[in-house]
């Protein structure tokens, strides 16, 4: 099968804590926080109720561009995708979402000066949407990114395959 040239985004994601001084979670399960990125869902370990939620977790998302030339192209079409983090509490049955943060993924992998903390490290702080069942203020979701676009070979079929992953995401995204 022939290899075809494409460019690779990769993103290291460090989600340190969330904060949310002063308000105390009426229901005592845990937590997790859901991130979807590239149309790739995870979830972090769950934590006890209880704000600072100290979650220390690692993630990496990956993506194939197979029709982008260079690494203009890859960060253009990052606007077209959507970063989408979700805080949910193990609440019988099915879990309930506290708060949210969503953000054009190109935004949210290459943020402008003005949302970067402290010198020119990648370490950030957004705050999030409260939902049903958090009363006071807002939490603050902290974290640190890490982005690269890299060369990469493929073979021709699994870039068929991946652009029509492709389409699936954006269609289930649309939904969200």
């Amino acid at each position: 099968m022939p290899k075809v040239k494409a460019l690779q985004c990769a993103l290291a994601l460090e989600i340190r804590s969330v904060t949310c001084p002063g308000v105390v979670l009426k229901d005592k399960e845990d937590i997790y926080l859901s991130i979807c990125v590239f149309g790739q869902y995870k979830k972090t370990q769950c934590v006890p109720a209880t704000f600072p939620l100290v979650f220390n977790a690692r993630m990496v998302f990956e993506k194939v561009f197979p029709e982008a030339v260079d690494p203009g192209d890859v960060v253009a079409q990052l606007e077209y995708d959507t970063a989408v983090f979700e805080l949910i509490q193990l609440v019988p049955p099915v879990g309930e979402t506290l708060s949210t943060y969503d953000e054009n993924t190109r935004d949210f992998m290459f943020p402008g000066p003005n949302q970067m903390s402290g010198h020119h490290d990648s370490n950030r702080q957004v705050t999030m949407r409260r939902i049903s069942g958090l009363r006071g203020i807002a939490p603050k979701l902290e974290f640190s990114t890490t982005s690269v676009i890299t060369e990469c070979l493929i073979s021709s079929r699994k870039c068929r395959t991946q652009e029509a992953s492709k389409n699936l995401c954006g269609s289930r995204m649309a939904h969200l």
